[in-house]
């Protein structure tokens, strides 16, 4: 009986055609396969090859062996050397019908030597990666297969130890732990001459109250001209910190005192991130260099004594690096007012205003800007109708030009900026403390134009003033409106 079957892969395809031996009339049940006992002849196709490499039994048993040690040898790594995995000649002298050969990782060389009733020549096929497994696949199909001739197999078996063990040179073995020790002990000479490192103690702060200072400073503030001086109605005791420099000149320029307002508020409001649990306003007096360099601040309530670790001004001040006093230099001196729940001021201070000047300020925001420099001539704001609609468009057009920034924060900010009467903005507020601290996703600041013909809160100047309401939406989508609407 002819039996016939087929081992196929992608690129390999093992076909065998042979006879069995088994009585037809036999015990073997039905539907179970024909056990092939005889190898007539055996084909493997091995594409792009249209032709097959084919062969008899002795071809077919060679193919499995070799095939079979190969992969063993290729795949471990490990090769035997009480045998060589695929000999190159039979017992007689004569090469065997099939010999592997490794060209490179990816390339091995199939050699097929002629058989008298197929071939005349050795065939020589160059087989990838990818079709030497599916080779060694077919090959384990066939040996998994008990019904086909199971006399032949791979005779695959486990490596010894004498085998599997890795012959390498003691010296190549030896020579990563003598480069280890070798870079030790030269570390170990290279760190023996370098010099040990002296040791400083940090120096102390300078007690605010040496006997120096504290003379210098008396002198000062008798004389009213300190920066650190209490003006009428700091509580008794109120301490401040920081080694201000007790100067007799300070900064009255406004355009200068704006800028450096600027500048204080921004660093403080950056640095303001403790969640706040007073329930009054904290008010300090803060004194800063023309660099903008806070140098010192004092308590001028009971609350901004108590709470000024709620503050970040005591990690803002400056402290010169060998711990004595700032050198003397024209400094600015600022009221800083601490609102719950997150709302932050920066003005001028004023030594001679009255209690009740600074209780209209906590109450109301608009007139807190506007007291805290003396007015010497009184402001005209803007308010016919068509001036303000043609200030209104041309606001509009001069932002909207400016704001290329995509949005970035997850509501609304709000503004309040005053425009001159040729549409320059010459001063501007944020309304809260997400507009305070999104100041930069806007062009307010390159549009700011403190010098164009007016500042606010500082005096000398008699043009009038527009105020417009500026919101820039979450959604991209920019408005503006007169402060107070149209009349």
């Amino acid at each position: 009986m002819s039996i016939q079957r087929q081992y196929s892969l992608p690129t390999c395809k093992l076909v065998l055609e042979g006879l069995t031996d088994e009585n037809p009339s036999g015990d073997r049940q039905d539907g179970a396969r024909p056990l092939m006992s005889i190898l007539v002849s055996a084909e493997c196709y091995l594409p792009p090859r249209k032709e097959p490499i084919a062969g008899g039994q002795e071809f077919f048993q060679s193919l499995v062996t070799v095939v079979s040690h190969y992969a063993q040898e290729f795949l471990s790594g490990v090769k035997r050397f009480s045998f060589y995995t695929i000999p190159v000649e039979r017992p007689d002298g004569a090469p065997t019908p099939v010999q592997l050969h490794k060209i490179n990782p990816n390339l091995h060389r199939l050699i097929v030597q002629p058989q008298e009733s197929y071939n005349s020549a050795p065939i020589e096929i160059d087989l990838s990666a990818v079709q030497l497994f599916d080779l060694v696949e077919a090959v384990d199909q066939f040996c998994a297969d008990t019904q086909t001739l199971p006399q032949i197999h791979g005779n695959l078996r486990p490596l010894s130890r004498q085998e599997a063990k890795v012959h390498e040179p003691v010296a190549k073995r030896a020579l990563p732990a003598t480069v280890g020790l070798s870079s030790l002990a030269i570390a170990a000479l290279a760190f023996f001459f370098m010099p040990i490192p002296e040791y400083q103690r940090p120096l102390e702060p300078v007690p605010e109250e040496s006997s120096e200072e504290s003379s210098q400073g008396t002198a000062a503030i008798a004389s009213g001209n300190g920066p650190g001086s209490s003006p009428a109605g700091s509580p008794p005791g109120a301490a401040g910190f920081g080694i201000t420099p007790m100067s007799n000149q300070q900064i009255t320029d406004v355009a200068e005192l704006q800028r450096l307002k600027q500048e204080v508020y921004n660093q403080i409001e950056g640095a303001w991130r403790t969640t706040p649990t007073f329930s009054e306003a904290l008010i300090y007096q803060v004194t800063a260099g023309s660099d903008g360099a806070i140098l010192g601040y004092k308590p001028e309530n009971q609350a901004a004594q108590d709470y000024q670790d709620e503050t970040p001004l005591l990690d803002l001040v400056y402290i010169p690096v060998d711990g004595g006093t700032a050198t003397a230099e024209e400094v600015a001196v600022f009221k800083v007012v601490f609102e719950p729940p997150n709302t932050l001021q920066v003005s001028p201070w004023e030594s001679d205003r009255s209690e009740e000047e600074e209780e209209s300020d906590r109450s109301e925001e608009e007139e807190s800007d506007r007291s805290e420099v003396p007015e010497v001539t009184p402001v005209a704001d803007i308010q016919d109708p068509v001036v303000l609609e043609s200030l209104q468009q041309q606001v509009y057009e001069t932002i909207d030009r400016a704001w290329t920034q995509n949005p970035d924060f997850e509501r609304d900010l709000i503004y309040r900026i005053w425009v001159n009467a040729e549409g320059a903005i010459v001063d501007y507020e944020a309304t809260d403390a997400l507009a305070t601290t999104s100041l930069d996703q806007t062009p307010l600041t390159e549009l700011h134009q403190p010098s164009a013909d007016y500042v606010r809160n500082t005096t000398g100047s008699n043009s009038s003033l527009a105020e417009f309401r500026v919101v820039f939406t979450s959604g991209g989508i920019l408005q503006v409106s007169p402060w107070k609407g149209f009349r």
